[in-house]
């Protein structure tokens, strides 16, 4: 195992910038022949070889316990020798912008949108903290929520005021009729952090609604008869996001400005060179436009890359306009070819490698690439338009950039400590339940032997309650010894729900860590990456340590039955009861 480890890391380590000297070819091969070689007529590595192996490349290599925050991440195993095409998406992905900047303006210029149609506005100020990408917007009732990979609803927030855990059960408890269903119109997930801006002007305006404000405030042209409900609201809010991305100077305002909106990153260019010298075909597939996109990858990638080399020669096939989701899922789509470089169009019946277009479909970029199914590895940002509509519509392995993970790595490394603490709490809490209910039953138990003579079944009242009779001096033991319990497990308890109720607010004071919801477990955009997205990471330069041979090994799934739990067995000294009972295998009639 530890052989594997450090061969693990060699892989992410052996790179033509580290080699200082060649390495003589018949050494590092005397002592892989000299082992054994299996059935299949491959040598394993010992140790001590490994070493040799390292020494002579001179390398080091470690296996770190610590989860990197900019780790590359699996959840189903992907062989990229197997991938042919690497297919990447623009806007937070090859370009990553600096999400509170950018969503300050998009938040400003939604909020002048919206100015100019009456809405009172004046004194609204941007809070990021407010909105995370995953949490779901109930617009039938004007909440946010963070709900978990169930659909059960484990924090929620009116407006701007986080709902209590008992408001919060009374809206959405599991006795409730409603059901988390993003079929719904009802519900809207924030899966993008283009989200962030929408989310926190409409909980504002929410505020605005309740309290009367909204429409004792505006001015014409406003028109209350269209604005007097949370869902009503929301579409408006979503109205005034999309004029803000595509009608307003906003892009204009970044393409002026690209060092203040954008994190430029050397090691972005240099992944998909590497990329490219493996012999991998790479396609850029985004919705923005022609302008937009020449402009930015020009500014984030050129300086990065060897002298006179242009950003769109690190590509077989340039996209823009594309149009996702329905990218992926339309087959008949008009074709144009960028005839110009201010972003003149030219109708086209087909791709070509080395080509830029806008429009078109996916089965032409697996056409002109020779690649389809899970030869493609593609790589976004949006859970929906980008990873699961790829991967659902042409089984197209996936890759989901996620921003926000390395503050989430860090988070949850920062909690660790606290967890444990929690952890052995609940197992104190347990063991005393545990111990309560035993007491309860073998004291029920003795009760109904008394009451009945000392024979026959008796159901007695069912919480142990004292029967008839005069009580044993067991029994007045027994009951004092519940009630201890009970008191115990009570003390547990007021010390268990507050730190459940603040777990991650290091991380976000009103949401907690991004990908957990509940104690323990994942959070419903959690379970949307596991089940859609092959491997997941921060940004696209992580990807350069693992080089473009890396084989992402996910991890077992755990079944509950197959992992060791801890349960306590309580016998009576004088029965001998709380025996589990051994029980016969079925036999088959």
């Amino acid at each position: 195992m530890c052989a594997l480890l450090v061969l693990q890391q060699l892989a992410i380590l052996l790179r033509p910038s580290v080699l200082q000297t060649p390495v003589p070819r018949h050494r590092a091969a005397a002592f892989l022949a000299s082992r054994e070689p299996a059935a299949n007529g491959a040598t394993m590595l010992s140790n001590a070889e490994t070493s040799a192996m390292l020494s002579e490349l001179q390398l080091t290599a470690d296996a770190p316990l610590s989860v990197p925050p900019r780790g590359v991440f699996c959840t189903r195993s992907l062989d990229l020798t197997k991938i042919k095409c690497i297919g990447y998406d623009m806007d937070y992905t090859l370009i990553d912008y600096k999400m509170e900047v950018w969503e300050a303006r998009a938040y400003h210029y939604s909020k002048e949108e919206l100015r100019a149609k009456g809405f009172p506005v004046s004194g609204l100020k941007f809070k990021p903290e407010l909105v995370c990408r995953g949490l779901i917007i109930d617009t039938e009732r004007g909440n946010l929520l963070k709900v978990d990979r169930f659909g059960y609803v484990r924090r929620a927030m009116h407006g701007t005021r986080m709902l209590s855990r008992a408001e919060t059960y009374e809206e959405y408890g599991r006795s409730s009729t409603v059901d988390v269903d993003l079929r719904s119109d009802r519900w809207s997930f924030l899966n993008t952090l283009f989200s962030v801006s929408e989310g926190c002007l409409y909980m504002q305006l929410v505020d605005r609604l309740d309290s009367g404000a909204l429409i004792a405030d505006s001015v014409p042209p406003f028109d209350p008869g269209r604005c007097s409900s949370y869902s009503q609201l929301f579409r408006a809010v979503q109205r005034a996001l999309f004029r803000a991305h595509v009608q307003s100077t906003l892009k204009s305002e970044v393409m002026q400005h690209i060092e203040r909106f954008v994190n430029f990153d050397p090691e972005a260019s240099q992944a998909l060179l590497e990329q490219r010298r493996a012999g991998k075909k790479l396609a850029l597939i985004t919705n923005s436009d022609w302008v937009y996109t020449r402009t930015l990858m020009e500014v984030a990638f050129e300086p990065f890359l060897p002298g006179g080399m242009r950003w769109w020669q690190l590509f077989d096939v340039v996209v823009v306009s594309a149009c996702k989701p329905d990218f992926f899922t339309e087959t008949r789509r008009p074709l144009y070819s960028v005839a110009t470089a201010d972003g003149m169009l030219r109708e086209a019946l087909r791709m070509e490698l080395g080509g830029q277009y806008a429009g078109g479909n996916a089965r032409m970029v697996e056409k002109v690439t020779r690649c389809r199914g899970e030869e493609f590895l593609y790589v976004g940002d949006h859970i929906f338009t980008d990873v699961n509509m790829a991967k659902r519509c042409l089984s197209w392995r996936t890759c989901m950039i996620l921003q926000e993970l390395e503050q989430e790595v860090v988070g949850l490394d920062q909690g660790r400590e606290e967890g444990q603490q929690l952890r052995a709490l609940m197992s104190r809490r347990d063991e005393y339940a545990a111990l309560r209910c035993h007491v309860r039953s073998e004291l029920q138990r003795r009760r109904a032997q008394r009451d009945d003579g000392g024979g026959g079944i008796c159901g007695g009242d069912g919480d142990g309650g004292s029967g008839g009779g005069t009580p044993s001096e067991w029994e007045v033991s027994a009951v004092a010894s519940e009630e201890r319990l009970r008191e115990a497990i009570e003390a547990c308890e007021a010390q268990i729900q507050p730190m459940v109720e603040t777990e991650g607010a290091h991380v976000n004071r009103y949401w907690g860590y991004l990908s957990r919801a509940g104690w323990a477990d994942k959070s419903h955009l959690m379970r949307q990456i596991e089940k859609y997205a092959d491997i997941y990471t921060s940004r696209i330069s992580n990807l350069l340590a693992y080089t473009a041979y890396f084989r992402f090994t996910a991890s077992p799934q755990s079944l509950q039955h197959d992992v060791p739990h801890a349960h306590l067995k309580v016998r009576s000294a004088a029965t001998g009861s709380g025996d589990i009972p051994r029980v016969s295998p079925r036999s088959e009639t």
